[in-house]
């Protein structure tokens, strides 16, 4: 996976290539995109992209898990993100389904296209790629100019949120996915993008790539000036806070600057991405966005 700066044109050579892939499939194996009415989703990104591009009353399935935006909810259900249910996803007769990859559903998706299902797999892991899974599923599902016209918007409010940022001093951040064990936002994710976008320094990326395990003598070593804490229970920031009080050397504890933060979005690299950056921003710079 890698990093895409937010000012630049190129899009990273993976992507490029996924896209030449995915495009080659849809104009020699699909039906034609305006005959796609049915569509199944089996991962909340997918399913919060289609209906970002108006489909959504063409959606028929989805995952367990899609629950945004609310309209989804009243979606039948056919299987997990990880293991979905081919018998369900057939009885549908969908034109499409759409999910993304996962070691979980791979002997699914092999079932179902054996069985004779078309099946598009896509990729959408750094901001780059979301941008390209959009156009993407815009294109296979017959509405292009939807898709371009969603990236537009995307593009101009992160060049809204990174114009604010223009010569900020960055800031070190910890970003905490879990506290028992503790387990971070390491490097080559999208968190990591977000982070460093958001003109700040992600002080885990030197643990590991992913979602490395770190100990608080990691964290006190590091002395990160912004703790977001995304394990706090329910919706109570407050929890958050008050357990990293318990170490007042730390730089942001001493400058109030822990936030407890608990978005399904942040997770689902979707049309989204936009609103988990601002929010990151507006904790690693509150300065910029009073």
């Amino acid at each position: 996976m890698k990093r895409t700066a937010v000012k630049s044109t190129m899009l990273p050579a993976t992507v490029i290539a996924a896209g030449f892939v995915l495009a080659l499939f849809l104009l020699v194996a699909s039906p034609s995109a305006a005959d796609v009415t049915r569509i199944i989703s089996l991962a909340p990104s997918v399913t919060e992209i289609l209906f970002a591009l108006g489909v959504g009353d063409r959606v028929v399935g989805v995952s367990t898990y899609c629950d945004y935006p609310p309209e989804a909810t009243r979606i039948d259900r056919v299987g997990t993100f990880l293991v979905p249910n081919v018998e369900r996803i057939l009885a549908k007769k969908a034109d499409l389904v759409i999910g993304v990859p996962s070691p979980g559903n791979r002997r699914a998706v092999e079932s179902l296209r054996e069985l004779g299902a078309r099946v598009l797999i896509v990729d959408p892991e750094t901001v780059a790629s979301i941008l390209e899974t959009i156009r993407t599923v815009a294109a296979a599902v017959g509405v292009p100019a939807a898709g371009d016209d969603l990236n537009r918007q995307i593009n101009g409010r992160i060049m809204a949120i990174t114009g604010r940022l223009s010569g900020a001093t960055p800031r070190s951040v910890l970003m905490v996915v879990d506290r028992n064990p503790l387990i971070a936002v390491g490097r080559r994710t999208l968190q990591d993008e977000l982070i460093t976008m958001a003109r700040g320094i992600n002080v885990a990326a030197k643990a590991g790539d992913q979602w490395p395990h770190v100990g608080l003598e990691f964290v006190l070593a590091e002395a990160p000036e912004v703790i977001i804490d995304t394990s706090m229970v329910g919706d109570d920031a407050s929890e958050a806070v008050q357990f990293w009080r318990n170490f007042p050397t730390i730089p942001a504890v001493q400058n109030k600057r822990i936030y407890g933060y608990r978005a399904f979005e942040l997770l689902r690299p979707g049309p989204r991405v936009v609103e988990s950056l601002a929010t990151i921003a507006r904790f690693v710079h509150p300065e910029r966005f009073e």
